[in-house]
């Protein structure tokens, strides 16, 4: 069977799966637990009491985030994967990425609003909290343009076109009367 062949589009949303969704996930993961690179400003200021507080609830709040950003990892990686070889799991692998990336940049979203994080006073001095900022807004941007691009993709309408099995897989099926 002539397999189509990969579209520039299909090249930079599997880039973007790969290098956005796995990499820049881990990397971010990295830098959080061995620099500062990620930390707002105030996590370092523990001599206000009040500061002590939000900086707990702050790494607190944020250490509660990789194991759900490793879904996120390994399901866009799954999803760069099959796009490259035109599977349409990388539809199901895309948009459970894309969905959960969404959910998650929400949640920090609304965190940081609610504790005034995203106040332009805040977000002016301080570039760990500038860098999240852009992170957030990354996440939401890129995960609503991966669901929007894969729910019409056409490999999401994969029982439309002939089937990738392979002759065995396709002789079982017959077999068994499916």
């Amino acid at each position: 069977m002539d397999v189509p062949r990969l579209s520039i589009m299909d090249r930079l949303h599997a880039a973007v799966l790969a290098i956005g969704g796995s990499g820049l996930i881990c990397a971010y993961w990295i830098a959080f637990f061995h620099s500062d690179l990620t930390l707002p400003k105030f996590v370092h200021n523990m001599t206000n009491p009040d500061v002590v507080r939000l900086a707990t609830v702050y790494m607190g709040f944020e250490s509660a985030f990789p194991l759900a950003d490793l879904l996120v990892a390994v399901t866009s990686a799954l999803a760069a994967f099959y796009l490259i070889g035109r599977d349409a799991k990388a539809v199901l692998f895309g948009l459970v990425a894309s969905g959960a990336l969404g959910f998650l940049a929400f949640i920090d979203i609304s965190f940081n609003l609610l504790h005034g994080l995203y106040a332009p006073a805040n977000l002016l001095g301080d570039s760990g909290l500038q860098m999240e900022a852009v992170i957030n807004v990354g996440c939401v941007v890129g995960a609503t343009w991966s669901i929007w691009r894969l729910w019409g993709h056409p490999l999401r309408r994969a029982e439309d076109r002939p089937s990738r099995l392979s002759a065995m897989e396709t002789a079982s099926l017959d077999a068994a009367g499916n």
